[in-house]
């Protein structure tokens, strides 16, 4: 009886080891699908600014950190203060990610682009406590930017931004800068 109840365990778990495979090439073919849509986004903006994509290697799934994963944290604390608000949520990404680009930009043409947004992003009649909340936030992002990822050097290129009642779904595609930069 003993070599019965093995034998059944034995098939079970082959049958749970055959799920589990199928369901890691599914979740494969649903990533590579991911990355090639963000591949295809940054051939077009190449192609828009008259650069050749096709002497340009792209990584489709690397092994060092996701920059999804950076934007996210950088932008968490903005992100659970107005979860349920997408239009927020996307605001503070998007924010994120410019704020990302922004820092190896020189401090002048920085000034210039936060200008910019702030007249972008607030109405025509502001007052003084608006324009000091969106810099408090821009200051804020940027510290926690230097803090937490001071060592990275990349440059967001483009993304894919998806939410649902739950979940962030973030895609980055992005390219590392050189020495100079």
């Amino acid at each position: 009886m003993g070599k019965q109840v093995r034998k059944n365990q034995s098939r079970k778990n082959k049958r749970k080891a055959l799920g589990f495979k199928t369901q890691n090439i599914k979740k494969h073919k649903t990533t590579q699908t991911k990355y090639q849509n963000l591949n295809k986004k940054v051939h077009d903006l190449l192609k828009g600014l008259d650069l050749d994509p096709t002497k340009m290697s792209i990584i489709d799934n690397p092994d060092q950190i996701k920059m999804s994963a950076v934007i996210l944290k950088i932008a968490e604390p903005y992100i659970k203060m107005y979860w349920g608000n997408e239009i927020r949520v996307r605001g503070i990404i998007d924010l994120s990610m410019m704020i990302w680009n922004m820092a190896y930009l020189p401090k002048e043409k920085q000034n210039e682009i936060q200008e910019q947004w702030v007249e972008a992003m607030l109405p025509g009649d502001y007052d003084a406590h608006d324009v000091a909340a969106m810099l408090h936030l821009f200051e804020n992002l940027q510290n926690r930017q230097k803090d937490f990822f001071p060592d990275i050097r990349k440059y967001i290129m483009a993304h894919d931004l998806k939410l649902d009642n739950e979940n962030i779904h973030l895609n980055i595609s992005s390219a590392p800068l050189g020495e100079g930069l």
